[in-house]
């Protein structure tokens, strides 16, 4: 999988500062450290990473163990959840939450079409490790950082290349609920985040393999699909705020008002010359 969309959009996001890196030899060592983990030397290898990994590239690591590791590594994820438990570091763990909202957003403003299989499964691997270290471990989702019922009815009301995106992605974010205490059905939250995808299951145009995903979900979830009450809410629910767009170059935006603001006080002096004429 090509992670080249996450590498490309943090080089040039100018709203995140960057984490300073630690030197290559250190780099070296996390990397061996990680291609060698397994659960029977976790103890072992999160000491052996507390000792090699001063606290100043915590954020360092979070970029790395959410880019280049859980976002292509969907087989590790479960092993990469219990090392960070291990390490017993919340200064880590809150870095690791930011670091995968924020790739997940770099995802879903991004251009879509079908042709963007890497970013796809870019999105269902960040969607799968979220549910994992929030709803698996009884943590929410918070509304302020991603809205999933809004994603849903947006992609829905802006048409099937969206859907692609949002639909696997939903589905893997909750899949994780099953193994939760406080979110495992009859969750009146979980119930109604599968509430929209079963009213999107039953629209008539929607692609098979969205049925089917969403179906998989339920059955995952020990749910029947006919049993779960939906609201009509896709037609009917205002988009606050959208999710799903590229957010514009702050600078880029105030040109193109002053741009506008200088066509509209030509247009203004050239219809008062008009009248005077």
């Amino acid at each position: 999988t090509n992670i080249e969309t996450l590498l490309n959009a943090n080089e040039n996001d100018s709203t995140h500062a960057k984490p300073v890196a630690p030197p290559e030899q250190i780099q070296d060592r996390v990397g061996f450290i990680f291609n060698n983990l397994s659960l029977s030397n976790m103890q072992s290898k999160s000491d052996e990473l507390k000792d090699t990994l001063k606290d100043e590239y915590w954020d360092w690591l979070a970029h790395y163990l959410v880019v280049k590791r859980v976002s292509i590594e969907p087989n590790f994820h479960t092993l990469y959840s219990q090392f960070i438990d291990t390490l017993k570091k919340e200064t880590l763990n809150q870095f690791i939450l930011t670091e995968t909202y924020r790739n997940i957003k770099v995802l879903l403003r991004s251009d879509k079409n079908e042709q963007k299989f890497s970013d796809r499964a870019l999105l269902k691997n960040l969607g799968s490790w979220l549910g994992l270290i929030t709803l698996a471990k009884g943590k929410p989702i918070l509304h302020r950082d991603i809205d999933i019922k809004s994603i849903i009815i947006e992609a829905f009301q802006k048409g099937p290349a969206e859907l692609l995106f949002v639909v696997p992605f939903v589905a893997k974010v909750l899949e994780p609920a099953g193994k939760s205490k406080i979110f495992m059905p009859p969750n009146p939250w979980l119930l109604s985040m599968l509430s929209v995808l079963v009213e999107l299951h039953n629209e008539p145009d929607l692609k098979l393999n969205h049925k089917f995903e969403i179906e998989v979900l339920c059955k995952n979830l020990n749910l029947n699909i006919n049993d779960i009450q939906i609201k009509c809410v896709l037609r009917n629910y205002e988009i606050v705020e959208e999710q799903l767009t590229k957010i514009k170059d702050t600078k880029a935006a105030s040109n193109e008002t002053v741009q506008q603001q200088q066509s509209s006080q030509l247009t203004a002096i050239q219809s008062h010359n008009l009248l005077n004429q």
